[in-house]
């Protein structure tokens, strides 16, 4: 349900982007979700569509990218990337630490026009 203050916020933001430029209206957006977010892109497309409603976002096209945080295995000491919902190393399968963390959601564009 956090996603539908997710989705609030990412309104607020591009509704003052663009009425601080002079655009009419939102086209795209481009999002990145860290895979440690805990944050479900389908879950903010949903949220954003409802809120979006009568604004000049409403059928704005977001598209998700989706980062993976990396590891470095205690015993074999390889990089490798978390698989679903496992932290455990694909090569040996032995804890690991995070040594690239991905833990949030960002605008990365905003489309206009």
């Amino acid at each position: 349900m956090h996603e539908l203050s997710i989705a609030a916020n990412i309104l607020d933001i591009v509704l003052n982007e663009i009425s601080s430029g002079n655009y009419k209206k939102i086209t795209g957006l481009d999002i990145i979700i860290g895979d440690l977010s805990g944050v479900v892109g389908d879950n903010v497309k949903y949220y954003f569509e409802m809120l979006s409603r009568d604004t000049p976002a409403w059928d704005a096209i977001m598209t998700f990218e989706y980062k993976k945080s990396k590891f470095r295995c205690n015993s074999c000491e390889k990089i490798y990337e978390r698989d679903s919902f496992s932290i455990l190393c694909p090569f040996c399968n032995s804890g690991g630490t995070v040594v690239e963390s991905y833990t949030s959601l960002y605008i990365e564009s905003i489309e206009v026009e």
